[in-house]
């Protein structure tokens, strides 16, 4: 059967060894039968690499691997992943962050009923462990204001975008290291992009207490703080 791909995954990815395996079963049971994913290695030095090249993904998904000589931020990679992304729509998964079975699926059916939609985002569910077992709440999407997107990056951790959208938008902005995505819900929010909220939970959320927008003992917070105040002057 002829594929015909809607959607390209984007991996940005950075020795992932202890959540790769998770990730890949979670892709590989997507219920969307034709879909692409394209990995952006950032010379990952734990095994993680080898872990995807090895991997058997199933009929039906094409994969892609991107090696890089030397680490790049992460907009950076997804740049990289969007200019060569051959489908109408990409969506940016991460390596610690899980989609249920049905989440490619439904997202591309709202997209077939939105058609005009740039941006679409879900609800979702966090989780306080790397096995995504320990599950501590549902985050419920509400409907896009842009007023309230100045005061909360809302769109969740694995929005689905529209290719063509994004490129015209600009791209994402590497200079903003750690507020890179929260600049461009803003910046295609005030040129009047359309988003659609999914209320369905199409995933779980990994509340990284390491992570750069999430451990606000560290010194990337502060700079996460810094970088979301700029944005909210320069977007109001």
């Amino acid at each position: 059967m002829e594929r015909n791909p809607s959607v390209t995954v984007l991996c940005s990815t950075y020795n992932s060894a202890k959540w790769i395996d998770g990730y890949l079963t979670s892709i590989n049971g997507q219920l969307l039968r034709d879909f692409d994913i394209i990995f952006v290695d950032a010379n990952s030095d734990d095994g993680s690499l080898k872990t995807i090249k090895d991997f058997d993904f199933r009929e039906g998904i094409d994969a892609r691997i991107v090696e890089c000589e030397e680490k790049i931020p992460i907009y950076e990679a997804w740049n990289m992943a969007i200019k060569l992304a051959k489908t109408p729509y990409v969506i940016n998964i991460n390596t610690d962050d899980r989609l249920y079975p049905a989440g490619l699926l439904t997202y591309l059916n709202y997209a077939q009923a939105y058609p005009s939609a740039d941006v679409l985002y879900s609800s979702y569910v966090v989780t306080g462990n790397e096995n995504h077992t320990k599950l501590l709440g549902l985050r419920r999407s509400f409907p896009h204001n842009h007023q309230i997107l100045l005061q909360a990056c809302y769109c969740g951790p694995f929005p689905l975008l529209k290719k063509d959208s994004v490129e015209e938008d600009g791209l994402f902005d590497p200079a903003y290291t750690i507020s890179g995505d929260y600049e461009m819900w803003l910046r295609m929010s005030k040129k009047g992009r359309q988003f659609v909220n999914v209320l369905e939970p199409l995933g779980t959320y990994y509340e990284n207490p390491e992570g750069m927008s999430t451990n606000r003992e560290s010194d990337h917070w502060q700079e996460h703080v810094r970088q979301d105040i700029k944005l909210r002057e320069i977007y109001k």
